[in-house]
């Protein structure tokens, strides 16, 4: 595993849109190259976190900033992984505490990028609440718990100011995560602080935002493919049969996703000496400036 010092020489690349969908066929082509180890790796996050134990028991604003806070984490650990897949390296559960074991400005960044998630997520928790008085937060509470018959629970439909609410905060976290997008990335590989890494990751997202929302919009569909497929499969088979087959699927798509974001950070960033990530993923090296 790399350890790259600080700090580096970073330039940003001017992208066409269709690199956006490369770095999800990337992401696909390096996940089956490893999928037992990267596999491995989501379970050990997911199994051994506090933060993941909390989600089991309890949908609420705290198990939210618990995602908040390991959230640059889990990015940087699939994001190195990928790099480790590539080079053939093998995989370990260390590449998650990886930001903290190069040096101390790394450490310190990314711990000031985890407060800053944490902040971002509480804030607009609270406004959220205001909003709507707690409704969002109770409906999703009472959608996440199964009622002891074992039979779906019965969910009424939310009010005008729920959605409302529910708008807010989906736009609010589209609005934090662009300073956030590439941040922890830029804190270890780039060498930057957390407040001039935040400021990269706006730029660069701005200068390829045609592939960037490639990307977003490739990922999207996936995802719509997949929930049909496994409702038309469930419907064909069973719900029953089918919930084991589409969580598997669903960690597969969340463990390429993440591991697809290493394309696009190796090419959006030059990085260069002292010590620069893998620019020629795979078989396809990203466009020169």
């Amino acid at each position: 595993m790399r350890t790259p010092p600080a700090p580096a020489s970073i330039r940003l690349r001017t992208l066409p849109a269709v690199a956006g969908l490369q770095w999800i066929r990337k992401g696909l082509r390096t996940f089956w190259r490893r999928p037992l180890g990267l596999i491995g790796l989501w379970l050990f996050f997911t199994l051994t976190l506090p933060m993941i134990a909390l989600l089991a028991v309890i949908v609420s604003p705290l198990a939210m900033l618990a995602i908040a806070a390991w959230l640059p984490l889990l990015t940087v650990g699939f994001m190195q992984a990928a790099s480790d897949v590539l080079d053939d390296v093998k995989l370990r559960p260390a590449v998650f505490k990886a930001p903290f074991s190069t040096t101390r400005q790394a450490a310190r960044g990314t711990l000031a990028i985890m407060g800053i998630y944490v902040a971002a997520i509480a804030l607009l928790a609270v406004v959220a609440d205001a909003m709507d008085g707690g409704e969002t937060r109770r409906w999703l509470q009472a959608a996440m718990t199964p009622p002891a018959d074992g039979k779906p629970p019965v969910i009424a439909p939310m009010s005008d100011a729920s959605l409302a609410s529910l708008r807010f905060v989906v736009l609010g976290l589209s609005v934090v995560s662009i300073p956030l997008w590439y941040a922890p990335a830029l804190v270890y590989w780039g060498g930057q602080g957390a407040a001039q890494a935040m400021f990269s990751s706006v730029v660069a997202i701005w200068r390829t935002k045609a592939a960037f929302l490639a990307f977003l919009a490739g990922w999207f569909a996936i995802g719509l493919a997949y929930d049909a497929l496994v409702q038309l499969l469930a419907a064909l088979f069973g719900a029953e049969a089918m919930s084991l087959a589409g969580l598997t699927g669903q960690m597969v798509l969340s463990i390429a996703y993440f591991v697809s974001m290493w394309f696009g950070f190796v090419d959006t960033f030059e990085i260069t000496a002292p010590a620069a990530p893998r620019t020629a993923p795979l078989d396809d090296a990203p466009p020169t400036p």
